[in-house]
């Protein structure tokens, strides 16, 4: 026997998942909507006849025809053996909307969704798909739709603005504001924006996504760099990634650490990029990276071969240095623990053979529990040696 708690709750499922408000959008029939229980058995009134009768009251007590709204009550007769004739709830439905929305309490909601509903069709009519398929983000956001819908029109207006988000000068709408809402205005954008408007390949907010995305200039990260041959006076650089212009060398070294940065050996025809860890994603936009010889040197542990993977990834002509092996077995002695709980146990898909079986025995501790062989911790003539094999 269906409590009124349970009845509450059920009528209330298809205003939590957006339903009736999607049924609404598309002029869908909705009502009568039925709520689902089960009515007693035979056996059930025979045992507990009380109760049953004390139920009825009480769905009664709340229905339509007590409270004037609400939910309506159909009935149904059944001759029972012991019992006699008795009239059982058969159905339990809103036969409209008034009726199911007093009875759910979103009257209001309601009439805030039809408002900002109405504005969007007026205003911004090419965001009403992302209604469409997620109107209770709407009410989400009703306290600020129409600053949302006002960034958005001068974005249609002014499209790859070319200038920091300090620099939008839009009606009642701040700095802060675009920056707290990059989430929501990324999925409206993309809707009320030209396809030629924005950038489709950058996803996600993380690393200025939203700037890139959609033409705003940003705080750039620094890449720092030093020439290594020997002959050029100035060696240290640090410049802002727009400006990573193609040094002219054949070779690029890529190592986490600053100082094995500093200190990397002389090279002719190369660089070393240091100090990046995994923001080796921001490389992702160096064209001129994928006509080099790029080794990337990283530590031993789960993290760096999920770094050496992802740099592999866009770049696939990366070679691991000194990540093998035997460069870990004439260390073992120096190897330390990578935190429990912060490595990276997933899976790995641009590894060559030896890379992966080391990579594998690493995440699964066959070789010593967590291993961590830092980059710091090699010899500094096992570098020179091995950068022998680059020349």
């Amino acid at each position: 026997m269906i409590t009124q708690a349970e009845l509450n709750k059920k009528a209330k499922r298809p205003w939590v998942s957006g339903a009736f408000l999607k049924s609404w959008l598309n002029d869908e029939p909705f009502f009568p909507f039925e709520i689902p229980f089960k009515t007693p058995t035979g056996r059930t009134l025979s045992n507990e006849f009380i109760q049953v009768r004390e139920w009825i009251s009480e769905l009664s007590l709340h229905s339509k025809a007590v409270k004037g709204v609400g939910y309506q009550l159909e009935y149904r007769s059944i001759n029972h053996q012991t019992l006699g004739g008795q009239e059982l709830p058969q159905k339990i439905f809103f036969d409209n909307q008034d009726d199911w929305l007093a009875f759910t309490g979103h009257q209001s909601d309601f009439k805030q969704f039809v408002k900002l509903v109405g504005l969007t069709r007026r205003q911004l009519p090419e965001i009403m798909p992302f209604i469409s398929g997620k109107p209770m983000k709407v009410l989400d956001f009703a306290d600020v739709w129409p600053l949302l819908i006002k960034v958005c029109r001068y974005f249609q207006l002014k499209p790859k603005p070319g200038r920091y988000i300090r620099q939008l000068d839009i009606q009642d709408v701040d700095t802060k504001f675009i920056e707290m809402h990059k989430g929501i205005l990324s999925d409206l954008l993309t809707l009320a924006l030209e396809s030629e408007d924005f950038d489709a390949e950058v996803t996600g907010l993380s690393e200025n996504g939203f700037e890139r995305r959609f033409g705003l200039l940003f705080d750039e990260p620094l890449i720092r760099f030093r020439l290594l041959d020997s002959q050029v006076r100035v060696t240290d650089m640090s410049v802002p990634l727009s400006q990573f212009i193609d040094p002219r060398v054949s070779r690029i070294f890529i190592t986490e650490n600053k100082i094995n940065g500093l200190a990397f050996p002389p090279l002719e025809d190369s660089i070393v990029i240091f100090g990046l860890g995994y923001g080796v994603r921001s490389l992702f936009s160096v064209d001129w990276l994928k006509t080099k010889e790029i080794y990337y040197w990283g530590d031993i542990d789960t993290h760096g071969f999920a770094i050496l993977s992802q740099l592999r990834q866009r770049f696939h002509q990366v070679e691991s240095f000194l990540m093998d092996q035997e460069t870990l077995d004439k260390h073992f002695s120096l190897c330390v623990e990578e935190p429990e709980g912060k490595r990276f146990l997933g899976e790995l898909f641009n590894l060559a053979d030896s890379e992966r079986s080391l990579f594998d025995a690493l995440k699964n501790n066959a070789q010593g529990n967590n291993l961590r062989l830092e980059q710091e911790r090699i010899g500094y003539g096992c570098l020179r040696e091995a950068l022998k094999g680059c020349q």
